[in-house]
C-alpha cells in the first residue's frame, strides 16, 4: 500500500466549520471512505482519489437500502 493513502483517512471538519451531519450521514461518508481507499488500494494506484469515490458511490447506490418493513417485525 502506497503510504501517502494514509493521508485519505477519515476527516471531519471541527465544529462551526460546516454544518452538522446526521449520524446516519456521517456513517454513510465513513463506509464511501473506506470502499474508496480499498478500491483505490486493489487498483495499485490505477485510480485516482475521484475515480475512486465516484466508483465507492456507484457502488452504494446499486446496493439495496436496509430498511424495516411490516413484515421484517413477525
Amino acid at each position: 500500500m502506497n503510504d501517502d493513502l494514509d493521508r485519505w483517512g477519515p476527516t471531519r471538519r471541527p465544529k462551526g466549520k460546516a454544518r452538522s451531519l446526521t449520524p446516519e450521514q456521517l456513517e454513510l461518508a465513513d463506509e464511501l471512505q473506506l470502499r474508496a481507499l480499498a478500491l483505490r488500494t486493489a487498483s495499485d494506484g490505477e485510480l485516482s482519489i475521484t475515480e475512486a469515490v465516484h466508483l465507492a458511490a456507484v457502488q452504494l447506490g446499486l446496493e439495496a437500502p436496509q430498511t424495516m418493513t411490516d413484515e421484517t417485525w413477525d
